[in-house]
């Protein structure tokens, strides 16, 4: 089940006895949460009929499951952190050892299988799985087909757009389109970022005031990826000592220059790519969801791709390459491999600029 149809059977009040929540988008499933907690939770008796379980056992949750409700029809249980969900990641273990713990785990896992295959009919069972859950175990195969599974993906593309309209409208302002694009390009996708920082716009502009571009700009937190985007546009531009400033503000953020290099060779690969599509006259729509980026971030690419060309994306791209491969091989030492391909980057610019 995707997140919208959770949210309109619950508003219909159809409430499944048993829930799994995943998915990398931790704000909507707070929401998803409280939205069970208001609509099975009478005012007042939240504390008796709410059960939050942390790393708990199979008993502690069949015990909880089966209390009966205090003045309420139901009653909700969240469990968080649960072992026989989460991912095998400790393979250095005793086999013998391991393979008694295998076989607990699994008349467990049975044990809990067949209480959720007849839950009681006065508590509601959420089991909170974080950002995944392995399918492959018993437990985590019976909960990924129950009407209740639901997937909490990022919001992207027009959904995110009206979220972040409807966000700022909430705290009594407006945000011009390009704006909302413009934050979303600068500060990423994650929700729990974007409200803080439509809150520190919203402070900014005040109540019925409007948040334009020019703001975004001046206040917006950047992302590691954004600013990276900018230093190169600040380096083909002719900008050299702005994207070296942009540089060292990423290195005092705490980013690593194998961690920056990195990430300005995915930005050529992107726009390499982008260039190669562009050019055999494939629609933005096709060249988006190939790359895997938002609208905006692609009308940048495409621009800055076009004015630099294919033979100087080409040209960084090898540079980017060749950098990481001297550095991890240890031919050269990071600080100075990474420096020789900015100053490398700097001239490929200057070339390219006629200077």
């Amino acid at each position: 089940m995707e997140r919208n149809e959770f949210f309109k059977r619950v508003s219909d009040g159809q409430i499944e006895k048993v829930y799994l929540f995943s998915g990398p988008e931790v704000y909507v499933r707070r929401q998803a949460e409280q939205k069970l907690k208001d609509k099975l939770l009478e005012p007042g008796t939240e504390m008796m009929n709410l059960n939050i379980l942390v790393s708990p056992t199979t008993e502690q949750i069949i015990e909880s499951a089966n209390q009966f409700p205090f003045m309420s029809e139901r009653r909700l249980v969240i469990v968080r952190e649960f072992a026989m969900l989460g991912r095998e990641t400790d393979k250095s273990k005793d086999k013998g050892e391991a393979k008694g713990k295998e076989k607990e785990g699994t008349d467990e896992a049975d044990r809990l299988i067949r209480f959720l295959s007849d839950p009681p009919e006065t508590t509601c069972l959420l089991f909170d799985a974080g950002d995944g859950f392995d399918k492959r175990k018993k437990l985590g195969k019976f909960l990924s087909e129950i009407n209740g599974c639901v997937t909490f993906t990022p919001l992207e593309g027009e959904e995110l757009q009206k979220w972040i309209r409807k966000t700022v409208k909430g705290l009594g302002a407006q945000i011009t389109n390009d704006a909302g694009e413009r934050l979303v390009f600068l500060s990423g996708r994650d929700l729990t970022a974007l409200q803080a920082e439509i809150m520190k716009l919203t402070a900014y502009v005040g109540e019925g005031g409007t948040i334009r571009e020019s703001e975004v700009d001046m206040l917006a937190t950047r992302t590691s990826e954004a600013q990276v985007f900018e230093m190169i546009d600040a380096l083909f531009d002719g900008k050299t000592e702005a994207a070296f400033a942009q540089t060292d503000r990423l290195l005092r953020s705490g980013e690593s220059r194998l961690g920056i290099l990195a990430l300005v060779t995915r930005q050529f690969r992107q726009m390499l790519f982008a260039e190669s599509m562009n050019s055999q006259r494939r629609n933005s729509a096709e060249i988006g969801k190939a790359i895997g980026i938002n609208p905006y971030f692609l009308r940048k690419t495409l621009a800055r791709s076009a004015k630099m060309g294919t033979r100087t994306l080409k040209a960084c791209l090898e540079r980017c390459i060749a950098t990481d491969y001297d550095i991890k091989r240890g031919q050269l030492q990071e600080e100075a491999g990474f420096e020789r391909m900015m100053l490398e980057m700097a001239q490929i610019a200057r070339k390219k600029n006629g200077q």
